[in-house]
């Protein structure tokens, strides 16, 4: 069937227009333009003013838009383009908000004398927290509204993305430097940066300085588009500075595992043939590193391109710019989701790769546990003897159970001794999603264990896990359900976009609930398969102990028998 007239006509029917029409209709648009400060047309250019509105190609007598663009002529605003990507970023910063939030309220409830302002203190994890819920407002709030309707300030001040983009990855090179080069800090807690504070600060005031002048020059300088290649190469080259240091202090940390964080008793760095590699998080930081790192590099050549785009995109055809523009923001909203999935845990930082690479390691001596030297393994007779005495469990203090006692760790006095399987069960009861290596809560000296290759899966998946799990697999089928009927009923894109994005954060809820539970029941049936021996320290111990009473019967015999004989 041949199209029709309509449709063979729609680029060209202005080239049909008598010379006054024209005008006419060229002054209309100008007026238009100026009166909505680039309003529903935008602004326009002579030489593509005759073809499909200035906003795409004309391909076979159809125009083919600009992605931002719709409609026969490429007269309107792509709108489902702009409340897509608002949704996605305005869900990363609400998903960053609530992790902060529960990162305040963990702390707070962590401290022994509860403090909001001690909650809030300033650390890393938070930090981050912040910044990604900024920068993926703005950047949400940046698409909101078609650029052509926002003023010239507005919108280079909603571009602050990249600045707060750069803070948060140089954030993470400088606290992976200190973990590299320091060793005489403790990941496992909470903290912010200590030696490379000072070079974080250097390095985002001038980055903030020259965003300073960006948003000083649009205030003075209507046309923006005058001077924003020369902001995007800037920002591209500190990009791209950040980013050689990120592989670099990377690449040591998770490839060659290699800094401060690597040790054993005696403070001797052991390399990675020496160290017990966790491989699963090994694996897990080696992805997560790599993601990050690539798509930072994309982002480096998108603001590349934009700088020269006055030399190429005349050049292409609208569907290969149209495709540039999705891959540039698919980049833009992995690089800003990727804080949120690697901080995930916002109770327990010291579980997070990013934050303690010691997670890398299966078996690791806190430093801040005394180690044993040649003088403490001289152990006095008063020692030993103590050590042969009878002691209750710690846990169920019942001195009937048959059981016999064991000491797991360096622990003294009352709580030295326990029963295996009430030391199990207090195991079992008070594990988390931790894979850490089991120690005492007390000396913090790490437990002894035999593993069995089978697990006990009923200690593990219990009645309460089960009905977690029924609960959040129902809750996501019912918001599935409940999305797809909105969408049927209603055909309005932006009710559809947020119907979606409303469903898809749900469901990342219901999704990461549903993995911490999964998750903590197999740690519980992992502890409940292991055997709990007593510390080799404490066997030797008791070795000697033995050892000393036997050679103190003999000397006592001796005696005995000479003064009989005398």
């Amino acid at each position: 069937m041949l199209p029709s007239l309509d449709t063979l006509m729609r680029c060209s029917k202005r080239v049909l227009q008598s010379p006054l029409e024209a005008a006419v209709a060229s002054q209309m648009r100008n007026g238009h333009s100026k009166a909505a400060a680039g309003g529903i047309y935008g602004p326009f250019t002579p030489d593509n003013d005759l073809s499909c509105s200035g906003r795409g190609d004309c391909v076979n007598n159809t125009c083919v838009c600009d992605i931002r663009y719709a409609g026969n002529e490429c007269d309107i605003f792509n709108l489902p383009y702009y409340a897509g990507i608002s949704t996605v970023f305005y869900v990363v910063a609400l998903v960053s908000v609530i992790q902060l939030l529960i990162c305040i309220v963990a702390e707070y409830q962590r401290l022994k004398q509860p403090s909001i302002l001690r909650a809030c203190r300033i650390t890393t994890q938070k930090l981050l927290y912040f910044m990604v819920f900024v920068a993926a407002s703005l950047r949400g709030a940046y698409f909101t509204t078609p650029l052509d309707l926002q003023p010239q300030w507005a919108v280079t001040l909603m571009s602050a993305y990249y600045p707060l983009l750069m803070t948060c990855a140089s954030l993470i090179v400088c606290m992976w430097a200190e973990i590299f080069h320091l060793r005489d800090i403790r990941w496992e807690k909470s903290q912010f940066l200590s030696k490379s504070f000072l070079g974080f600060v250097a390095f985002n005031f001038f980055l903030y300085s020259l965003f300073g002048i960006e948003v000083f020059n649009s205030l003075i300088n209507a046309e923006r588009r005058d001077y924003a290649h020369i902001f995007n190469g800037c920002y591209a080259v500190l990009l791209l500075i950040v980013v050689v240091f990120f592989l670099i202090y990377g690449v040591e940390v998770f490839f060659k595992l290699r800094g401060g964080f690597v040790y054993d008793q005696t403070g001797k760095i052991l390399g990675p043939s020496e160290a017990i590699v966790n491989a699963s998080q090994l694996h897990q930081s080696r992805f997560g590193l790599l993601s990050q790192a690539v798509m930072l590099i994309v982002i480096v050549g998108f603001l590349t391109s934009e700088t020269l785009g006055d030399f190429w995109k005349a050049k292409v055809p609208v569907n290969s710019r149209n495709w540039h523009d999705i891959i540039f923001r698919i980049a833009e909203i992995g690089v800003a989701l990727w804080f949120p999935c690697c901080l995930w845990n916002s109770m327990a930082p010291e579980q997070l790769w990013i934050l303690n690479p010691r997670k890398l390691l299966s078996r690791q001596i806190d430093p801040s546990i005394p180690t044993l030297n040649a003088d403490t393994n001289k152990l006095s007779p008063e020692e030993g003897q103590s050590f042969l005495n009878k002691k209750d469990c710690w846990i169920c203090y019942d001195t009937d159970k048959p059981e016999p006692l064991i000491q797991p760790c360096r622990c003294t006095g009352d709580v030295s001794s326990v029963h295996h399987e009430c030391l199990k069960r207090w195991l079992v009861e008070s594990c988390s999603n931790s894979e850490a290596q089991l120690s005492c809560k007390v000396c913090g000296h790490p437990y002894e264990i035999e593993k069995s290759k089978k697990l006990e899966w009923d200690k593990g998946f219990t009645i309460q896990h089960w009905s977690k799990t029924v609960i959040l697999i129902t809750l996501m089928c019912v918001t599935g359900a409940t999305a797809w009927v909105v969408i049927q009923m209603y055909v309005d894109p932006l009710v559809r976009v947020m119907t979606v994005g409303i469903a898809v954060l749900i469901g990342y809820v219901c999704v990461k609930c549903l993995g911490e539970n999964t998750v903590v029941a197999y740690q519980r049936a992992k502890v409940s398969s292991i055997n709990i021996v007593t510390s080799s320290e404490m066997e030797k111990l008791h070795t000697i102990c033995e050892e000393v009473s036997s050679a103190s019967t003999s000397t006592a015999a001796a005696a005995r028998t000479g003064a009989q004989a005398s």
